[in-house]
């Protein structure tokens, strides 16, 4: 008996039961994809095929709605699902012109750092 609790502990340890986007973790990505949106001239990277921004949020809220309750913060949400390919791991990258080519994860922390300011 307390093998099989050991295991079952185990097990659902690792499995992110309380991990649940909260309202106002909910209104921070929105906002952040909402500014995303407005970037027109910005081409998002993924997998080496060029996107547009309305592309780029229309398949970061997919992700958004697949994971949401597995993660707790904005945060996460940009450094384990809006950040890389979840099938082959590559990085997203984003181009802005005039500029040079840079991976979308510090570019997103950016842009939610400047959007959290909107929110308060």
């Amino acid at each position: 008996m307390n093998k099989f609790l050991c295991v079952a502990t185990a097990l659902l340890m690792t499995f992110p039961a309380f991990a649940r986007l909260n309202a106002h973790e909910e209104a921070r990505i929105g906002a952040m994809l909402e500014a995303l949106a407005q970037q027109k001239t910005l081409i998002f990277i993924r997998n080496g095929t060029e996107h547009s921004s309305d592309e780029a949020v229309s398949h970061l809220r997919l992700k958004l709605s697949n994971t949401r309750n597995r993660i707790n913060t904005a945060e996460q949400f940009i450094d384990k699902v809006a950040s890389s390919s979840s099938i082959t791991k590559k990085p997203y990258m984003v181009r802005i012109p005039g500029k040079s080519d840079e991976k979308a994860q510090p570019y997103l922390h950016a842009l939610i750092t400047e959007t959290d300011k909107t929110l308060q």
